[in-house]
């Protein structure tokens, strides 16, 4: 149901669409106001004197009544609001005609009223039901107007103009044949010349187009046929001709509606119309052999049997040229913006074997101007290690009726490999089958090459940042290796004396002495593979991690720092804290770099009160590692602000490290937060129990 019906109620939107924006909008002017109602005065007024002359004498009425059509062509023109002034304007114009056929004044009257009834109802209830200005270049615009204007409005007009004529004991005939008479001229009226005047004065706008000469010479060509075709049939055929012949003009009424739509298709009807009326009412044509009354009805019959098509072929003719018309708007937007961002664009129409690909697709893929697409050269493109997926994505696509999505690489003639991202569906048709595939591919190859640029520097600048961390550690390791380095040095020397001073070894003696130097060698061996370890330059691997495990190595090479600064550890951790998949050399970056940064905040605290707490728990799927330091607190105004990069507290300090330690984190799928305490800080990694790759 319309929104407007259901928002406002069916009265509102009747209003509305009643006081809508129609053709009516370029006679707001109250200039062009006035010239329309002396137009109407003179079209009404002459309308009438045609009338008359298009009556089968002695037949009382006209074949065709214009006035009444005349003045609901200028109903349609205005706004409804300026339709007193039209009424306004025609009322002289039919004073004068009924003057000068010596009707009663009161008979005028009448006639007046039923007049301006019919183009009312007509007017009014066309507005209503179409959806936007009639302009009869719709099927939907020429039916309104057909059961509304040429059909309602004359059909209720003539009950009332039947009591009129009753009422006034005006002619010999009886009420319905009053009814019918003036029903079938003011239809056929309503047919032929307002369906003319709609279709050049309410598409007024045409006439301002450039018309090629061709077509000129077209439309003087059908003209001229048209008109001989009809003086010869119209005028020169006796009533004993064969009555198929009256249809001979069809083929040129076709021609016209086909190739020139509305005005075309009205301007021959007029045409026809009035060529044949004008020699019927003069007795020439096939239509003169019956008596006046019969003649008349019979060329109302064949000139409205003629018309209705017409009218509905020419809307359907400018329909479908219009809607071809915004396709072919619509597909040049389409290429445009796909050329613009190099898109490649394709359809497959399985049922007639056509395709269609744009140069931009052509020329990514290979193919050769005319060359019809297939599912298999399309996969002879295809890198061959993404075949099968590419292939398997397709036809689970096909067989879902679903849109597909795949990424995939495109390996070329010369050998370059193309990453592209492939976007289609397939259609089906009214019985169910697949008819058609769209699809639409984007090459994402400077992108996937920059995100892997992107991704080695980071891993440099990672490096890079524990290779900092490490040369601010340099005195605490030196310290670390100095400690078992002097051990080995001691027991070997004490081995040596020991050798040179007994006359004979105790073997259990020595063997303590070699175990303590193999002791003391694999602890300092083991300090520098973590060192090394840390500063490695390699790829990423991920695997399982143990937090609690990378806490403890994480101390280790921290002890001799943590000794000399006087700082206590206190470790709440949780026996039970699941692995994570994660990279354990970046994981040992992240709480060095937590660890470090907590040091470095206490060092204007008395050594009493030096205390990091370090805590492992697990909840909601998620592991979670916290370092709680009693030092200087984070910045007040902003505690984020020390993940920005080169946001820096320390003299000295580059600012990249809890920067680099949140982007890892997060790389992993996790998070890293930290929280200002009134007498220090807290930092969390939290990490979810699988992460990256299983």
């Amino acid at each position: 149901m319309d929104e407007t019906f259901e928002e406002d109620g069916w009265m509102a939107a009747a209003t509305r669409r009643l006081r809508g924006s129609t053709q009516s909008d370029s006679f707001e002017n109250p200039g062009r106001l006035i010239g329309t109602a002396v137009l109407v005065f003179l079209g009404y007024f002459f309308g009438a004197q045609l009338g008359f002359a298009l009556t089968f004498k002695p037949h009382p009425v006209s074949v065709l009544w214009p006035p009444n059509s005349i003045l609901l062509a200028a109903l349609l023109l205005t706004p409804p609001r300026a339709w007193w002034l039209m009424l306004l304007a025609a009322f002289p114009a039919h004073c004068l005609v009924e003057l000068q056929s010596g009707v009663p004044l009161r008979m005028m009257f009448c006639w007046f009223i039923s007049n301006s009834c019919e183009a009312l109802v007509g007017a009014a209830s066309i507005r209503y039901f179409a959806a936007r200005p009639i302009r009869l270049d719709r099927l939907r615009d020429v039916a309104v107007f057909c059961c509304c204007g040429v059909f309602l409005g004359p059909f209720l007009s003539s009950f009332l103009d039947a009591t009129f004529v009753a009422l006034n004991r005006w002619g010999g005939d009886t009420y319905w044949e009053v009814w019918r008479i003036r029903f079938s001229s003011n239809a056929l009226a309503v047919l032929i010349i307002t369906s003319f005047i709609l279709a050049w004065v309410g598409q007024a706008n045409g006439l301002r187009r450039k018309i090629s000469r061709a077509a000129l010479f077209e439309a003087g060509v059908l003209g001229m046929s048209l008109l001989g075709l009809g003086f010869i049939l119209f005028y020169w055929l006796t009533p004993n001709t064969d009555v198929a012949l009256l249809y001979a003009p069809l083929p040129l009424l076709l021609w016209a509606a086909i190739r020139f739509g509305t005005r075309g298709a009205t301007t021959s009807i007029a045409a026809i119309g009035l060529l044949a009326i004008w020699s019927a009412t003069h007795g020439h044509g096939p239509f003169v052999e019956h008596p006046a009354r019969e003649s008349a009805l019979y060329v109302q019959i064949f000139l409205g049997f003629i018309s209705l098509p017409l009218l509905f072929l020419a809307a359907l003719t400018e329909e479908r040229t219009e809607t071809e018309a915004t396709l072919r708007e619509r597909n040049e937007r389409i290429s445009l913006a796909a050329e613009t961002a190099h898109l490649a664009l394709w359809t497959i129409d399985f049922g007639r074997g056509r395709s269609w690909m744009n140069e931009v697709g052509r020329e990514l893929f290979g193919f050769a101007p005319n060359e019809q697409l297939s599912r298999e050269i399309f996969l002879e493109c295809v890198h061959p290690e993404d075949r099968e997926r590419v292939s398997d994505a397709i036809d689970r696509a096909r067989d879902a009726s679903q849109r597909f999505e795949i990424e995939y690489r495109l390996l070329r003639e010369n050998g370059e490999t193309h990453w592209l991202i492939s976007r289609g569906c397939y259609i089906r048709n009214h019985r169910g089958q697949t008819s058609e595939l769209l699809g639409v591919a984007l090459d994402v190859t400077r992108q996937v090459r920059a995100n892997l640029e992107l991704s080695q520097q980071q891993q440099e600048l990672a490096r890079l940042s524990r290779v900092t961390v490490m040369g601010e550690l340099t005195a605490s390791l030196a310290h670390e290796l100095n400690q078992p380095l002097a051990a080995i040095a001691s027991n070997a020397a004490a081995g040596k004396r020991f050798l040179a001073g007994a006359a004979s070894v105790d073997p259990t003696t020595f063997r303590e002495i070699l175990d303590d130097i193999f002791s003391d060698a694999r602890r300092a061996g083991a300090v520098i593979h973590g060192i090394r370890q840390f500063i490695r330059k390699g790829e990423e691997t991920r695997s399982s991690v143990s937090l609690n495990r990378v806490i403890a190595d994480v101390l280790q090479l921290l002890h001799s720092d943590l000794v000399n600064r006087a700082i206590r550890i206190d470790k709440q951790i949780s026996a039970s804290l699941p692995p994570v998949q994660a990279d354990p050399v970046q994981m040992q970056q992240v709480l060095m770099n937590l660890i470090v940064n907590s040091l470095e905040a206490m060092q204007e605290v008395a050594p009493a009160q030096r205390r990091i707490i370090i805590s492992s728990d697990h909840s909601h799927g998620s592991a979670r590692v916290a370092v709680r330091d009693f030092g200087v607190g984070l910045p007040k105004d902003n505690p984020e602000k020390i993940f920005s990069h080169f946001f820096s507290t320390k003299p000295n300090g580059m600012g990249m490290g809890l920067a680099i330690a949140r982007s890892i984190v997060e790389a992993h799928g996790g998070e890293l937060t930290a929280e200002s305490l009134s007498d220090g800080s807290r930092f969390s990694l939290i990490l979810p129990h699988k992460t990256g790759l299983d």
